[in-house]
C-alpha cells in the first residue's frame, strides 16, 4: 500500500487536481426535507429529530435556556484572548503582534463598501465524542471585535458543557442543545414556541449536513463559507526535520477519512525519507484519508509554488523560500496546529475546495452587512515561540481529542530544547 500521489509532481499534476478537487457530494435533498419539516411543525419537530439522530430526549425548558457559567481551563482563556486581541487589531487593518507571532490579512479582493455591523449571530460548535471548543472561540471573538451584539449558540446535546460554561464566559446569552440540520433551521427562522427568533448569520464549521443545510438557508440569510473537509498543503526545501512536516501531515489526517494532506518539496531524498516515515501509520485506522487524499511530490520550486496558488488550499505551511500566497492561511516555518488553536491570533474557520476568491476564511469583517473582499490570513514564529504555546497547545488538543494534532505542538519544543542544548 502507498500515497495515493508520490513521484514527481509534473507526472501527477493533473491527476492530484482531477482527484482532490472532485466536487463534494452533500445531502442536500435530506437537508431540504428537514429544514422543511422545522420550519412547518417547529418546536415539536426539533425535539423529534433531537431524540431520533442524538438518541436523546429533552423537554421544551431543557432545549434552549441562557448558559450557565462555569471554570474553563486557562490555556481556553489564553486562546480567546489572542484571538480577540489579534480581531481589534486586524480590524483596524493593522498586524497583530503576541507572544511572538505576527499575524497579518494580506488582501487578494477588497470590499467595494461595507455597512454596519450585524447584530445578531448564530454559533454552529460541532460537538459528538469530544466538545469542539476551539470552533466556539472562532467563531465568537471576531464578531465581538466586529460589535455584534448577540450570540446564540447552538451545539448536540452530547458532552456540551465546556461548550455551554464558554459561550456564559465569552458573551453568549443563548444556549441551543440542538445539531445537525434542525440546529441551523432553528437559526435561521427560529422557535417562537420558546421565544428563539432568527440571526442575522450562521457561523462554524460541521458536518456534511450541517454544510448543506448553511448552503440552503444562504438563500435567506448571511453564512460564513461552506467548510470542510480540512486541506494542508506543505512547500519544503528539505531543510526543516521531516518529523515536523510527519506530524503535521499526521494531524491532519486525523481530522477524518475526507482530509487532505499534501506535501510538494524540491527534495526528492527528502520525499523518500518522509515515505519511509509515514508509511507504518497507512494502515492505521485513524489516518485512513492517507490512503485516499494524500501524496508527496518533489519538483522545481516555480512548478510547487504554481501548483499550490492553483490548488488554494485551505492550510499552506511554508518551510523554505516559496512565494505562495493563494490560500486561506498562511503559515510561515510554522506549524498549522498553532493557529488551529488560536495561539497565533488568526482564525481557522477557513476556505476549503478552492472557494478563497469566493468566501474567504472568518475574520471581523465577516460580521459586516456588504462585505465581499477577498484576503489570505499570514502567520509566523519563531520556533522559540511556538515552543513557548506548545503545552498548552497539546492540552487544547487533548480536550478535543485530536492526539496527533497535540505531538505536531510538541515536536517544536522538542526541537527547540535540542537545540538550545547544542547551543550552550
Amino acid at each position: 500500500m502507498d500515497f495515493p500521489f508520490f513521484g514527481e509532481l509534473r507526472d501527477n499534476w493533473n491527476h492530484a487536481l482531477k482527484v482532490l478537487r472532485a466536487r463534494r457530494n452533500l445531502p442536500f435533498g435530506q437537508a431540504e426535507d428537514i429544514i422543511k419539516e422545522v420550519k412547518e411543525r417547529g418546536l415539536k419537530e426539533v425535539l423529534r429529530l433531537t431524540k431520533k439522530f442524538d438518541g436523546i430526549s429533552l423537554s421544551q425548558d431543557e432545549i434552549y435556556s441562557e448558559p450557565e457559567n462555569g471554570v474553563l481551563p486557562y490555556f481556553v482563556e489564553e486562546a480567546f484572548n489572542r484571538l480577540l486581541s489579534c480581531a481589534k487589531s486586524l480590524l483596524n487593518k493593522s498586524e497583530c503582534h503576541i507572544g511572538g507571532f505576527s499575524t497579518s490579512m494580506e488582501w487578494l479582493r477588497r470590499s467595494p463598501s461595507m455597512g454596519k455591523p450585524i447584530s445578531r449571530v448564530g454559533i454552529y460548535v460541532p460537538g459528538g465524542n469530544y466538545p469542539l471548543l476551539s470552533s466556539l472561540l472562532m467563531a465568537i471573538a471576531p464578531g465581538i471585535a466586529a460589535g455584534a451584539k448577540e450570540f446564540v449558540v447552538a451545539t448536540p446535546p452530547r458532552n456540551y458543557n465546556v461548550i455551554e460554561h464558554a459561550s456564559a464566559r465569552f458573551g453568549a446569552r443563548e444556549f441551543l442543545k440542538v445539531g445537525g440540520v434542525q440546529a441551523i433551521a432553528s437559526l435561521a427562522y427560529g422557535l417562537p414556541e420558546i421565544g428563539l427568533r432568527p440571526v442575522d448569520i450562521i457561523v462554524g464549521p460541521g458536518n456534511s449536513y450541517v454544510t448543506a443545510a448553511k448552503h440552503i438557508v444562504s438563500r435567506d440569510i448571511k453564512i460564513d463559507l461552506l467548510a470542510g473537509p480540512s486541506e494542508v498543503l506543505i512547500l519544503s526545501d528539505g531543510s526543516f526535520p521531516v518529523e515536523l512536516i510527519a506530524l503535521d501531515m499526521l494531524a491532519q489526517a486525523e481530522h477524518g477519512p475526507d482530509s487532505i494532506a499534501l506535501t510538494l518539496t524540491t527534495s526528492r531524498e527528502e520525499a523518500i525519507e518522509l515515505r519511509s516515515y509515514l508509511l507504518r501509520y497507512l494502515n492505521v485506522d485513524r489516518f485512513r484519508s492517507l490512503r485516499s487524499r494524500s501524496g508527496i511530490l518533489y519538483g522545481k520550486s516555480k512548478e510547487l509554488v504554481k501548483f499550490s496558488d492553483i490548488f488554494m488550499p485551505e492550510h499552506l505551511e511554508i518551510f523554505g523560500d516559496f512565494q505562495a500566497r493563494m490560500a486561506g492561511a498562511i503559515f510561515e516555518k510554522t506549524g498549522v496546529v498553532f493557529g488551529d488553536y488560536g495561539y497565533t491570533g488568526a482564525n481557522h474557520i477557513l476556505p476549503t475546495g478552492g472557494t478563497l476568491l469566493e468566501r474567504p476564511g472568518l475574520s471581523p469583517f465577516s460580521f459586516f452587512r456588504g462585505f465581499s473582499g477577498s484576503y489570505s490570513y499570514r502567520q509566523m514564529g519563531s520556533l522559540k515561540s511556538q515552543a513557548s504555546v506548545s503545552e498548552m497547545t497539546a492540552h487544547f488538543a487533548r480536550l478535543e481529542g485530536l492526539e496527533y494534532h497535540a505531538r505536531a505542538a510538541e515536536s517544536r519544543e522538542k526541537l527547540y530544547k535540542e537545540i538550545s542544548a547544542q547551543e550552550s
